[in-house]
């Protein structure tokens, strides 16, 4: 491989490994926490990562020799947005999930079945 090929497949190598470590499996779904009365809350979130990477030699147009090089210029930029959604909510007799949302609407028509539900069952 040459010497050029090396130096961006190093950058970009170098990019990719710092990403991994920001987003595992424990930012996407979190560790469970346990309540007092054994009822276990498992938190969930959205992450969408960008990468952008690239780089090459820039210098004079000249006839080179295969052993000279031109100096090499590079650049790395990522964007990582984590968005909470909401918790999957284990009591032993169901398990359920609880989003977050920022319409109230949203919630009334996702608990819908569960109003109805509580409603019959106290009937």
């Amino acid at each position: 491989m040459s010497d050029k090929n090396q130096k961006i497949n190093n950058l970009i190598g170098a990019s990719l490994e710092k990403l991994d470590s920001l987003a595992d499996v424990n930012t996407v779904i979190g560790k469970p926490i346990v309540t007092a009365s054994g009822c276990q809350v498992i938190p969930f979130s959205k992450v969408t990562l960008g990468n952008l990477t690239g780089g090459g030699e820039y210098g004079d147009v000249k006839v080179i020799k295969e052993t000279d090089a031109f100096p090499f210029a590079g650049g790395s930029g990522a964007v990582v947005s984590m968005k909470p959604l909401g918790f999957l909510v284990d009591d032993g007799k169901t398990c359920r999930i609880l989003k977050i949302t920022e319409e109230p609407i949203d919630n009334l028509i996702e608990r819908a079945g569960e109003i109805v539900h509580d409603i019959m069952a106290k009937d």
